[in-house]
C-alpha cells in the first residue's frame, strides 16, 4: 500500500525548478503551496540527488534489510553527510526514519529488518488524548500528509492517521473529541485541598487550556491554509476551461 501524495510531481517538480532557476524564494514559494518551509527543503534536496523519478506515486512503501539499515548508518557516522542528505542519497522519504536508525544503534539497541506492512498497518492501537490527536493532525498537515512518518513518530496504525485527519478536514476540532456515553469528565479540583495545592491545580490546569488553544489554532490556520490552496486550484482550473 502505497501513499499517494496531496502534491502531484508535476507541482513538486515546478517549485523545484522555480527555487534552482532563481525564480523564487523559498518564502514565496511554501505561502503559495500551504506547505512547510522544512518539507519544501527535503523536496529540493531529493530533487537534486534523484531527479524528478524521486516524485513519483509508489506501488507501496518499501522494506529495509538489517544491513541496509546499517550501512546508512555508518554513513551517517562516518561524517558523509546529514540525516536529510543521507536520506536523499538512499532515496529514503522519512529523513526522521534515518535519525531513528542512529539513534537505536548508537543506544546499543538491535536493528531489524524493516517491514512496513507490518510495522506500521498491523501496529495496535493504544489510548490518546484529544490533545494528542490535535497535535498529531497538525504534524501531518505540516508534513505533506505524510501517514506513514506519523505513525512511525507516534507509533500508532496509519489507518488512525488517515482517520483523524480526514475527519478533521471535513468536520473539524470537534470531530477528535471521542463522544463518550454518560456524564463526561471534568476537571474538577476537589474542595479538601489545601489553598497552596489548589493554587497549583489550577495554575496547571490553566496551562493546560492554554496549551491546547495554541495547539488547536495552528491547526485552524493550517486547515484554512489548504483550504485557500484548494480554492485557487480550482480557479485556476477554472480559467483554462
Amino acid at each position: 500500500m502505497g501513499r499517494k501524495s496531496k502534491f502531484s510531481k508535476e507541482i513538486k517538480v515546478k517549485a523545484c525548478e522555480d527555487y534552482l532557476s532563481g525564480k523564487k524564494g523559498v518564502t514565496q514559494i511554501v505561502n503559495e503551496l500551504s506547505v512547510s518551509e522544512t518539507v519544501f527543503r527535503r523536496w529540493i534536496e531529493f530533487y537534486r540527488t534523484n531527479g524528478e523519478s524521486v516524485f513519483e506515486d509508489k506501488p507501496r512503501n518499501k522494506s529495509y534489510s538489517k544491513e541496509f539499515k546499517l550501512q546508512v548508518v555508518n554513513d551517517y557516522l562516518s561524517g558523509r553527510g546529514s540525516h536529510l542528505t543521507i536520506a536523499s542519497k538512499y532515496n529514503i522519504s522519512s529523513v526522521n526514519m534515518v535519525s531513528r536508525w542512529v539513534k537505536l544503534y548508537n543506544s546499543g539497541e538491535e536493528i531489524k529488518d524493516y517491514d512496513p506492512k507490518a510495522e506500521v498497518y498491523t501496529m495496535k492501537a493504544r489510548r490518546t488524548t484529544f490533545e494528542e490527536r490535535l497535535e498529531i493532525v497538525k504534524f501531518i498537515l505540516d508534513h505533506d500528509m505524510d501517514y506513514k512518518l506519523a505513525a512511525e513518530k507516534y507509533l500508532l496504525p496509519y489507518s488512525l492517521m488517515y482517520q483523524w485527519t480526514q475527519k478533521y478536514l471535513k468536520q473539524g476540532v470537534e470531530s477528535l473529541k471521542y463522544q463518550k456515553k454518560g456524564p463526561k469528565p471534568k476537571d474538577l479540583i476537589p474542595e479538601d485541598l489545601s489553598e497552596k495545592d489548589k493554587l497549583l491545580r489550577e495554575n496547571e490546569l490553566l496551562r493546560r487550556q492554554l496549551e491546547y488553544a495554541k495547539l488547536e489554532n495552528q491547526v485552524l490556520k493550517k486547515k484554512e491554509q489548504l483550504e485557500r490552496q484548494a480554492e485557487l486550484q480550482r480557479l485556476g482550473r477554472k480559467k483554462r476551461t
